[in-house]
């Protein structure tokens, strides 16, 4: 009787294994991704993006953005020269202003809208750029 037991949670238990196995979901690398967008002229409007760009993540695949922001090295805001100025950078309308190192952001298939705009109105001149960086995986079963 205890041999009949053993068998049938035995059996039970490989059943359950492989229905488990048929659900899951793993991630397998497929590349980094380092993307830039622009370069786009400041000209004091914060409606109207500088630039706009896609980004696409294919059929079976996630992309996690580890980093991205949008800055310029030569803006002039008001007559003066800043050594840095940032931008807000916009990825299916939803905006980071600067850069955003803190939190992972993950994309499941699809094409996003990434867009640039100004970060402060005024007399702003200058040339900006976006940047994401991140890992692309292949979903497998």
């Amino acid at each position: 009787m205890r041999n009949l037991q053993f068998i049938f949670f035995l059996f039970c238990g490989i059943i359950f294994l492989k229905t488990e196995s048929a659900f899951a979901q793993n991630l397998q690398f497929n590349q980094a991704i380092f993307n830039t967008y622009g370069p786009g002229n400041a000209d004091g409007d914060q409606i109207t993006p500088m630039f706009s760009g896609s980004l696409v993540v294919g059929a079976n695949q996630v992309l996690k953005i580890t980093s991205g922001g949008c800055s310029s090295l030569n803006a002039v805001l008001n007559g003066q020269m800043t050594l840095l100025f940032v931008g807000t950078l916009s990825i299916n309308d939803i905006h980071w202003q600067g850069s955003f190192t803190s939190s992972e952001i993950w994309l499941p298939t699809g094409t996003y809208a990434v867009k640039g705009y100004e970060s402060s109105a005024g007399n702003t001149s200058g040339s900006f750029k976006g940047m994401i960086s991140g890992v692309l995986y292949d979903i497998v079963p």
